[in-house]
């Protein structure tokens, strides 16, 4: 019956069976081909070298893709290939660590081995700190000075640490303070004032130093912004009991006074004297002055028998008295010092979402909605219901008009409705794709099985099928010949004829042969 062909339909015959035995190849090899799934990611050069040898050495198949940095292999090894690499260390994390102390040589001088400590230093604390859920990777640098014999003459230790997080994570204040004890406290000699933390872009997350903008410390940021959450979360949980889950925003904004100030004050009470100390003293003194007469010197100059004249004697006597008496005024002192972080003004901005109702039939041309009432028709809230809110929202914030506390309270349309369905669907679409990924393959290669077996092998089986009812025909030349002149058609003759009329249309090709035969038998017989 092949024979019988001509040498285009040989050719499109063979074309198609070896197209088909191909992709049917091309589809059993895709279906057998593992999954694959990744094993790690993010991978530093020195990992990926190191996984990519332990995994030569075990026969495993993978893949990389990101640059080398992502590493993939079949899923069904996943698990049990990361418990083998983590038993031997990998990955390590980026940098070294103290495994470089494991290869030392004879000849190693101080300097190396300092350099070698300080690397190993910094790969441990890096590998520490990149464990947090919220990094990436994380870079360590340390600065460690030499020695010196005197105290004052030493230098300060400092280090710094580059943080790349994830996207959509942020390390809050305790966090960053947790990484620079971290670091602190394993170096010896370094201060928790000489590390530096920054991320990615450059931005500084931690330190003393004042915010350039409304001249706050860290420390002094982090508790105004508690005291707004707190303020918030209050202001928030009441609104939403009256208007409904998600169906209120709030947002706070304070000016806190972190000045400390301490006032001493002195005052004294004029009219209020008191005898502080009392001193008296009385002095009494008496004397006698004796002068004695002559010149010295006459009794030796007397005659005999004449006796001196006597001394002539004076006497004097004085008293003194003193009297010293101290006052005191009374006096109050008394030192004041105001607490730290008052509130000086509070200013609290909420917005509302109003009421929906779903409109009646007929109303959708005059409300903008369908028929069906698919889209709700938005009613704002009342005044009166406006401002119980607004005196809702000052007893929950404590609203002071000593303060000048600011408060405005909106009504807005929450447009909320049509992006949640959306974000849902998408959501639940993704899920669905994801779980049905696995078994694309296997439905990829049964649709083009069935393919080649309706469109490329049905067909030619007919053909192979017409060609053999044409060869039997063409050998019965007595049931094709035209029905005898005059005489009626037989009802098997007119079957046959119908028959042959049928594959002339369906194959001219094969139908032209089979004429060609007749011709040449009717020229024999003739």
């Amino acid at each position: 019956m092949f024979s019988q062909f001509s040498i285009n339909q040989r050719m499109v015959v063979l074309v198609a069976l070896a197209g088909s035995v191909a992709v049917l190849i091309a589809v059993a090899l895709w279906i057998q081909q593992p999954d694959m799934q990744v094993l790690f990611t993010n991978l530093t050069s020195e990992d990926a070298a190191a996984i990519l040898d332990k995994l030569k050495e075990a026969k495993v198949p993978y893949e990389t893709s990101g640059g080398g940095t992502t590493v993939l292999v079949p899923s069904s090894q996943v698990h049990e290939l990361r418990l083998q690499l983590a038993t031997q260390g990998l990955p390590h994390g980026g940098g070294v660590g103290y495994e470089i102390f494991d290869r030392t040589s004879i000849g190693m001088s101080e300097f190396v081995q300092k350099l070698n400590y300080r690397r190993a230093l910094q790969g441990e604390l890096a590998r520490t700190i990149a464990q947090m859920p919220e990094v990436e990777r994380a870079r360590v640098h340390l600065a460690i000075p030499e020695r010196r014999l005197f105290a004052n003459e030493q230098d300060r230790a400092r280090a710094s640490v580059v943080l790349s997080l994830r996207n959509g994570y942020m390390l809050s204040k305790a966090q960053v303070q947790g990484v620079v004890h971290l670091v602190s406290s394993s170096v010896e000699g370094l201060q928790a004032r000489d590390v530096t933390v920054v991320d990615g872009h450059g931005r500084l997350l931690s330190g003393s130093t004042a915010d350039e903008t409304i001249g706050l410390t860290s420390s002094q940021l982090e508790y105004q912004r508690t005291v707004e959450k707190d303020i918030e979360t209050r202001i928030q949980t009441m609104l939403e009991r009256i208007v409904g889950q998600n169906k209120a925003v709030v947002r706070v904004s304070s000016v806190i006074d972190f000045r400390k100030i301490e006032t001493t004050e002195e005052r004294f009470d004029p009219n209020g004297q008191v005898v502080r100390s009392e001193q008296r003293g009385q002095e009494k003194t008496a004397g006698t002055n004796g002068m004695v007469g002559g010149v010295p010197g006459v009794q030796s100059n007397v005659p005999p028998g004449i006796e001196p004249e006597a001394a002539q004697t004076s006497s004097s006597s004085s008293q003194t008295k003193n009297e010293t008496v101290n006052y005191e005024i009374s006096r109050v002192v008394s030192k004041i010092v105001e607490p730290v972080g008052i509130i000086r003004q509070l200013s609290v901005a909420v917005l509302v979402d109003g009421t929906y109702e779903t409109p009646r039939a007929g109303e959708g041309e005059s409300t903008g909605t369908d028929q069906a009432g698919a889209v709700r028709k938005y009613v704002p809230r009342s005044e009166e219901e406006m401002k119980r809110i607004e005196e809702i929202v000052k007893k929950a914030m404590g609203f002071s008009e000593e303060r000048q506390d600011q408060v405005q309270v909106t009504n807005v349309q929450f447009d909320l409705g049509t992006d949640e369905l959306q974000a849902g669907g998408a959501d639940a679409t993704a899920d669905t794709w994801k779980w049905w990924l696995p078994y694309v393959r296997y439905g990829v290669g049964a649709l083009l099985f069935c393919m080649i077996l309706f469109f490329v092998v049905r067909p030619l089986l007919g053909m192979l099928g017409g060609g053999a009812g044409q060869a039997e025909e063409a050998k019965a030349p007595g049931s094709a010949l035209p029905a005898p002149v005059g005489g009626e058609p037989k009802p098997a003759e007119i079957l046959d004829r119908t028959q042959i009329i049928d594959m002339a249309r369906k194959n001219p090709d094969t139908t032209a042969v089979v004429v060609k035969q007749w011709l040449k038998s009717s020229s024999a017989n003739g």
